[in-house]
């Protein structure tokens, strides 16, 4: 009830004219420009501009990650290998490397693949790392005791195990790359929501950047609910411990 209760002061606010409705135009005036982008197929268009990129990105980091994490978790030399690398670059800002991307893969969909992938790809590595180290060695043992090979022991003791660790990397990783890709639109795009809302704004349409801020929020929000419910359905047997 509260994204409600804030609507309805909100209105409110923008309609008495305490607030500029100019600056802060009512969420009615919003929620009409959205209905009109929508039905121009330009909201649309931008939208699946954006998602398209995201989820390019975001596949190749989670199957790369996750690999690049579990094996940096179960070899001692892998981990001595790539550990500083990553340490290294994890701290750079995605922003200060997209000049570089933009060299490398110019101004279309691949550059911005490519800054999503690695923005996205150290927070399922870090928690994939984490994961694997959890896994109970006494199951690994008693698993080897009745013949189960390496690769039986890998797929269904350890990367099972390490799977709740391993959500909480993909949701956060999700997250980021909502937040890099909205930046890089802005900067070297010519679709997408980032695109959408910097235009609305070079152009003085205040209820047009509401109007994809909402829509930015409201694709988060439902994403990350998906991705909840299909944690819940993969890992009935992992309970969260709450007070």
């Amino acid at each position: 009830m509260s994204p409600i209760a804030i609507a309805c002061i909100w209105e409110v606010v923008s309609r008495n004219g305490i607030v500029d409705a100019q600056i802060l135009p009512p969420p009615s005036a919003v929620f009409a420009e959205l209905w009109r982008m929508t039905l121009s197929a330009e909201l649309p268009a931008d939208l699946w501009a954006s998602v398209r990129r995201i989820l390019a990105g975001f596949t190749i980091a989670l199957f790369t990650s996750v690999l690049i994490g579990a094996l940096m978790a179960r070899s001692e030399l892998i981990e001595d290998l790539l550990d500083p690398n990553i340490e290294l670059i994890r701290p750079v800002s995605p922003l200060a490397i997209y000049p570089l991307a933009l060299l490398w893969f110019g101004i279309g969909d691949a550059s911005k693949v490519f800054l999503i992938g690695l923005s996205c790809s150290f927070p399922i590595i870090l928690n994939t790392y984490a994961g694997v180290r959890a896994v109970d060695r006494s199951l690994i043992r008693v698993a080897r005791s009745l013949g189960a090979s390496r690769l039986e022991i890998f797929c269904r003791i350890v990367l099972k195990g390490a799977l709740p660790q391993i959500f909480t990397g993909v949701r956060i990783a999700w997250g980021i790359g909502l937040i890099v890709i909205i930046a890089a639109e802005m900067i070297g795009g010519t679709s997408g929501l980032g695109f959408m809302v910097l235009t609305a704004q070079q152009t003085f349409r205040v209820d047009k950047v509401f109007g994809g801020i909402i829509v930015i929020g409201v694709l988060g929000f439902a994403t990350d609910q998906a991705l909840r419910a299909l944690k819940n359905r993969l890992l009935p047997w992992h309970q969260e411990f709450r007070e």
